[in-house]
């Protein structure tokens, strides 16, 4: 069965690693990080990850 690729994690708290979050699904993925913690996390936060993630070129690894 196939596995979905993540094309994008969002994480917050200012941490700057996965600690193992989905190893297989994630090795291509956009990492955005905001320094802002969970229960402050807005939608505001949310679509400006979308914004940068949109501006960012596809390469899978190349």
């Amino acid at each position: 069965e196939d596995i979905s690729r993540i094309d994008l994690i969002i994480r917050w708290g200012s941490r700057r690693r996965l600690s193992g979050f989905l190893p297989i699904q994630s090795v291509y993925s956009d990492f955005y990080v905001i320094d802002t913690y969970w229960p402050d996390f807005t939608s505001t936060d949310f679509y400006n990850a979308l914004d940068w993630y949109n501006e960012q070129d596809v390469t899978l690894g190349g």
